[in-house]
């Protein structure tokens, strides 16, 4: 009786109206090349500090790194289980590119390094709210 009770209670307080919805699902994917000044840059400047923030705790992270610009896109710099993503994705895109996704949805895609503080960062903070 004591359980039926307690899982009537649990059940009514998860479909109460104005508690907060589960956060979601938040991967960050980074993708950059080892010749490339500006990813070069990101990742020893801005990406340490994120990478050392609370907030980056608080999501996935993954990284689709090429030894050469012009190799981004090819097979082996992507794992299989996210090059789902890589369709979404052109020749002409460039690098340092994040895309931010939220429940399996990309929500944010940008490239160059003022990107990460105008939009990119900006994003993530507000999911994560």
């Amino acid at each position: 009786m004591v359980v039926a009770v307690a899982a009537v209670a649990i059940a009514a307080w998860r479909q109460r109206p104005g508690r907060p919805a589960a956060a979601p699902n938040i991967m960050l994917l980074y993708v950059g090349a080892e010749d490339c000044a500006p990813c070069r840059a990101w990742k020893s400047g801005e990406g340490t500090a994120f990478f050392a923030s609370q907030d980056f705790a608080r999501i996935t992270y993954r990284e689709v790194k090429s030894p050469h610009l012009q190799d981004v896109l090819n097979d082996e710099n992507w794992p299989d289980e996210i090059r789902i993503y890589r369709k979404r994705l052109q020749r002409s895109d460039g690098v340092p590119l994040w895309l931010v996704i939220s429940d399996d949805e990309i929500v944010e895609k940008q490239y160059g390094a003022a990107q990460w503080r105008a939009n990119i960062l900006p994003r993530i903070k507000s999911f994560l709210r």
